[in-house]
């Protein structure tokens, strides 16, 4: 029962640290597909490695890694913070001994939770209850697994609580393990202290971050919580309002949010003046106010209620939208509503952050946008923001338009000097005029540009459409900003 107990409380270590770190590691190095599988990866060489070490290990030796790695996640995620902003404190920008650090705490996450299973069965001689033991102890293990990962993924919302059950969980199984009252005590007294101050210690390392690897001076983090997609972070900084960050990558600040607002759903529903409207993404809410008032019925799909939440304390008040009788707000993956809706919409305006993961990326696709057009009425229209403006034909926006002419008879693309960035407009055929969009142009636009037909063919040619079967924007963007971040002095 003791062994049953102890690789019970090593798995829970495992899963709830795993899901703790592995988060905080992937909002460090920031959020793309490539930090994804390295980050994985990362954590899969460290818990084999740890299966190697346990039969390798002398118990003493196996109790001391125990103690140490247990010390480590108690000063997490404070201690990598610090770590993380006092390295590019002293650099002046990232680095490579960035990787190394959090190499460090990977292996603390998982190593010696999975070094258990063959320590213990190496106290069985006879092969019969060696098997016996690999039974019950890989049974325990994979339980406790699934119950720490659980309940690491539900209580993302309250940071503070989730360690605390981290914390109490260590403490356990150094009680089960070792069984000497005298060291849990001290483990004890030591997790205690960490919940005590790990909130604290956990905000100033965050503001740390923001301030020196970010580079945003006077960066204060004032929202941060896991959702089981990704972090999600409200910053604000003098000068600069407030900043919405997933997984460590800027999604915009309010600054934005006017510009943004104006081509991606003001314009095209002055223009349309939409029975049905549909926005996929845009988790701050900011343009429902405005695109119900132009619509008779307006729905948004958003996938993390995380985001929402972000949006409707620090973006957009939510006392004004529980009034709105004409908004619906579906908490859903956007492409299986299109898949599953029978609707049709006469505006479906898409505001996702630019296809950095594989999961992001879908909803950038060619299969996306025919999706989209399946479900538009005769003569509505998609509206696109392009994350940038046109430029290479390898870069995303070109990729994009690309994309959406293999769907699409008619597109335009709005590139504007104000929001910094183009938008694009995609039907079977446009309901409006290059000069009504022209006249349509945000108050104070400095430069705006409508690129069509063979003008815009011209711009674009060479980018090929990003397709499922073609994803590798995704992995070669994210490879590039990966060496420019740690690998370039």
């Amino acid at each position: 029962m003791r062994e049953v107990a102890t690789l019970l409380l090593a798995g829970l270590c495992f899963g709830a640290s795993q899901q703790i770190v592995v988060r905080e590691l992937v909002s460090l190095l920031y959020g793309e597909e490539v930090v994804l599988l390295i980050v994985s990866a990362a954590a899969l060489a460290a818990a084999s490695l740890g299966y190697q070490l346990g039969g390798r290990l002398s118990p003493c030796a196996l109790a001391r890694l125990l103690l140490a790695c247990g010390a480590l996640l108690l000063l997490s995620p404070a201690l990598p913070r610090f770590a993380v902003a006092g390295l590019c404190l002293l650099r002046g920008d990232s680095g490579p001994e960035l990787l190394l650090v959090l190499a460090v705490l990977t292996f603390a996450a998982a190593a010696p939770f999975t070094a258990i299973v063959p320590a213990l069965l190496d106290r069985h001689d006879e092969p019969a209850d060696r098997l016996a033991a690999l039974r019950r102890g890989y049974t325990a293990e994979l339980l406790g697994f699934g119950l720490g990962s659980a309940a690491a993924l539900a209580l993302g919302s309250a940071p503070g609580l989730r360690f605390a059950v981290l914390a109490a969980a260590l403490v356990g199984l150094v009680h089960a393990a070792l069984g000497r009252p005298l060291v849990t005590v001290a483990c004890t007294i030591a997790a205690a202290i960490a919940c005590a101050t790990h909130l604290p210690l956990s905000r100033l390392g965050a503001d740390l971050v923001y301030r020196h690897k970010h580079q945003i001076a006077g960066a204060e983090v004032v929202w941060s919580v896991d959702s089981p997609y990704q972090r999600v972070e409200v910053v604000t900084a003098p000068g600069r309002g407030r900043m919405l960050y997933l997984d460590g990558l800027r999604d915009l600040d309010d600054r934005d949010l006017g510009t943004l607002n104006h081509y991606l759903a003001r314009t095209p529903a002055s223009l349309v003046r939409p029975a049905r409207a549909l926005l996929v993404g845009n988790g701050t809410l900011s343009m429902v106010p405005e695109l119900s008032a132009m619509s008779d019925h307006l729905t948004t799909v958003e996938i993390d209620a995380a985001v929402v939440d972000a949006g409707a304390r620090f973006f957009t008040p939510g006392e004004p939208l529980a009034r709105l009788a004409n908004w619906r707000l579906v908490l859903a993956d956007g492409k299986q509503f299109l898949a599953a809706t029978d609707e049709r919409f006469d505006l479906i305006a898409v505001d996702l952050p630019s296809p950095l993961t594989l999961g992001e990326a879908y909803l950038h696709t060619r299969e996306f946008y025919a999706l989209c057009r399946a479900r538009l009425s005769p003569g509505g229209v998609l509206a696109v923001q392009l994350s940038g403006r046109l430029g290479a034909p390898t870069r995303t926006p070109a990729r994009l338009v690309a994309s959406l002419r293999a769907e699409f008879p008619a597109v335009v693309v709005v590139d504007s000097e104000s929001a910094e960035r183009a938008f694009a407009y995609a039907s079977d055929a446009l309901p409006f005029t290059l000069d009504a969009l022209r006249a349509a142009a945000a108050p104070g636009e400095r430069g705006l540009q409508l690129v069509t037909d063979e003008e815009l063919a011209r711009k674009i040619a060479g980018a090929a459409p990003l397709t499922l079967d073609d994803l590798d924007l995704v992995l070669r963007r994210g490879a590039e900003r990966l060496r420019e971040r740690y690998f370039e002095f």
